[in-house]
Parts: C-alpha cells; structure tokens; sequence
C-alpha cells in the first residue's frame, strides 16, 4: 500500500488512486477479520487512514467518504454487529451500559481501583494488591497500564506515556527527514500503528474506550506483538539511516 501511495503522489487527486489502496489493504484486513481480531483490524484501518492524509487526501474525498458512511450506516452498522462475536459485542456493552453485563464489568472497575488506588507514586513494585491479590485480570496484556499505575502512581504512568510519545516522536522526525514518498510513508504508518494502539489501551484502562484487547506496546506480554512493534521501528530506523547517507 505505502509503494502504491509513493508512486501515485501526483495523482491523489483521483478517487480511484484511493479505491486501489483499499484493494492493497484489503487481503491482510480480510484475514485479521476472519480470525477475528477486529481490535487489529481497526488498527489497520487507521493505518490507511494516515498514510494517505500524508500523501495527500483531498478534502473532496472526506467529503465524499463522509457522505457514504453517513448513508450506510443504518444498513451497515447493524450488519457489523450481526457478525461480531458474543465476547466482542459483551465489551461492546459493558461499556456503553455497566449494569447490562456485571461480569464483563468486572475487570474495568477492577482497572479503575488499581490507577486510583496508586495516588501520585504508587505502592511499590509487586505491592500493588489488586495485581498480587489477582483481583485484576488479565493484568499482564489488556491492563498492564492498570498495573504500572498501581504500583508507580501518577507519575509512572506519565512516564510511560512519555517514553512511548519520544519514540513516535523520533518515528515522525524521521518522516520529515525521509529521503522519498516512500520512506515518509513508512514512518508515518509505523506511528499510527504505535499510537493507536497506546492510546486505545491507555483509554479502556481509563474506561475511555470499550476493551479491545490491543496490547500496549513494548510493555504488554505477547511475543507477535513485541516482534511486529520491532519491525515496525526497524522499518523507520531503516528509513532514517538511508536519509543520513543521502544526506
């Protein structure tokens, strides 16, 4: 999709030039659905979205998409939901209705005691007793955020924050310095696939977004998940370096 984007720079003024990166996006978005993982779906999605703002979306065409959706949506809306999964539409309500579901609620207010109880430097690492008392689940993938708060209050969880926005930061730096369309591309999709994943995790931690089970990244247990933020930052390092030679 990116090679796609890099070559048709002249001619994002053409739908079709649009069309033909959703057909690039469509195997690899297909197959993420059918596993289903639609958390990583969506994250893809936001991918495209990115990477052809950056090489050059017309505002014609946001108005064009935005008219469609706007169309569609009572038809495509309730067949989405039709074919989601039961766990997946449980998050789904859990979070728009707590009561519905207290099950599924269950681990969100879990989430809510551990970042309240940490207070500004939290109790220490391993002396957090919503994650040693297991009373957090799943606290080492969907709310290790929940955990890092707990243990090293408000100010870890700052941290983290920080140190993840300084790599997008460099990731975006190196979209400037990039030595062609190409390039840019590639750090610019690299960015979005971090950033959005951090802060959808960050966000159902805080109960700002329905739990998705996107990880947080170089934090959350999961090896493809580790190995795919690498090569992510392997692409952008790759970039940056070639630039520095040209340069």
């Amino acid at each position: 999709m990116g090679t796609h984007l890099a070559k048709s720079y002249d001619r994002m003024d053409s739908i079709w030039t649009l069309i033909r990166s959703l057909i690039h996006l469509a195997p690899p978005l297909l197959l993420i659905l059918a596993q289903p993982d639609l958390g990583m779906s969506i994250v893809l999605m936001v991918m495209w979205l990115v990477m052809v703002w950056a090489a050059g979306l017309r505002i014609q065409h946001i108005a064009v998409f935005t008219l469609i959706f706007t169309v569609t949506v009572p038809i495509t809306v309730p067949l989405a939901l039709s074919r989601l999964e039961t766990y997946q539409l449980s998050r789904i309500t859990s979070f728009i209705s707590p009561e519905s579901d207290p099950d599924a609620f269950y681990n969100i207010r879990q989430a809510e005691i551990s970042i309240g109880s940490g207070g500004l430097f939290g109790k220490g690492y391993a002396n957090g007793p919503q994650n040693v008392g297991r009373f957090l689940r799943v606290r080492h993938t969907d709310f290790i955020f929940s955990v890092i708060a707990e243990e090293f209050g408000f100010v870890g969880g700052m941290l983290t924050m920080g140190m993840i926005g300084v790599v997008i930061y460099r990731i975006l730096r190196g979209a400037r310095l990039a030595a062609d369309p190409l390039g840019s591309l590639i750090c610019y999709g690299v960015a979005a696939f971090i950033f959005f994943q951090t802060f959808v995790s960050i966000g159902m931690n805080l109960r700002l977004m329905p739990v998705t089970g996107l990880t947080l990244p170089f934090i959350s247990s999961g090896g493809t998940s580790l190995l795919s933020t690498l090569m992510g930052i392997g692409l952008a390092e790759s970039v940056i370096m070639r630039a520095r030679r040209i340069a």
